[in-house]
């Protein structure tokens, strides 16, 4: 299949349930990475019901490197960083409804509970992931520990620092889930070329994210495969916005 318009990356962070006392006050001037259920739910079928198919970043990484077809129609990819447990909770059963299929990208060490600066949301452990992976889900890196890595890449001994956070992350995926990982997601997008090169070190793919919309933020046979766009979604994005992202751009 030649998808010569591409396809979005949906890019969510916390599904909270509606009565969640937990669910931050979304704040006009501060970011917010969070949806409702409700409201998760209302666009994962405003997805169904338009025809749209998703596609996790095992089946893009296949289409890029193997040739592997995706399916005909309107694609999406629906990812989810940070291994939050309320993506579990309540976002893998609403995707399930819908014969959906997502990518999440593991902290590792959250994953292993040894983030606690981390856990104001609780995690999903490696036991939680590994049941998301059975049901067809892609499981991605997302760090060891969330660092901004084109930020620590600047200090002094920087890029070491970087390759033991990939590292770490890769081989904690490998022991717990007992499978390697080719894909990766960026902590907050922070992203530089010095630290690519070492992204393409272990990984095949890597996705970038930036909070607020992109016009030029499709994904094409074309794409930089180190460079995959992703647009992230939140109650701060409104129905016209997210109508908006799924707009073939030419």
């Amino acid at each position: 299949m030649e998808l010569t318009e591409g396809f979005p990356i949906l890019c969510y962070h916390r599904v909270h349930s509606d009565n969640d006392p937990d669910t931050p006050k979304v704040v006009e001037d501060r970011f917010c990475g969070h949806v409702t259920q409700s409201e998760f739910r209302k666009q994962m079928k405003l997805l169904a019901d338009n025809g749209f198919t998703t596609v996790t970043h095992d089946d893009i990484k296949s289409w890029l490197y193997d040739g592997q077809e995706l399916p005909d129609g309107k694609l999406i990819g629906i990812d989810f960083d940070d291994n939050r447990l309320n993506i579990f909770e309540n976002a893998f059963p609403v995707m399930s409804e819908f014969g959906f299929r997502g990518t999440v990208f593991v902290i590792s060490e959250l994953a292993s509970g040894n983030l606690p600066a981390l856990m104001q949301f609780p995690a999903m452990n490696w036991e939680k992931l590994a049941e998301l992976k059975e049901s067809g889900w892609t499981i991605g890196a997302h760090t060891a520990s969330h660092a901004q890595l084109a930020k620590l890449s600047e200090e002094a001994g920087g890029l070491d620092k970087v390759d033991m956070e990939l590292n770490t992350c890769l081989e904690s995926i490998k022991t717990h889930l007992g499978f390697q990982t080719d894909c990766f997601a960026y902590p907050h997008g922070n992203w530089n070329e010095r630290v690519e090169v070492l992204v393409k070190k272990y990984f095949k793919t890597s996705r970038l994210w930036r909070p607020d919309y992109n016009k030029d933020g499709f994904n094409k046979k074309n794409t930089n495969p180190y460079r995959l766009q992703s647009f992230n979604v939140s109650m701060k994005t409104s129905d016209e916005d997210f109508l908006m992202i799924l707009q073939p751009q030419n």
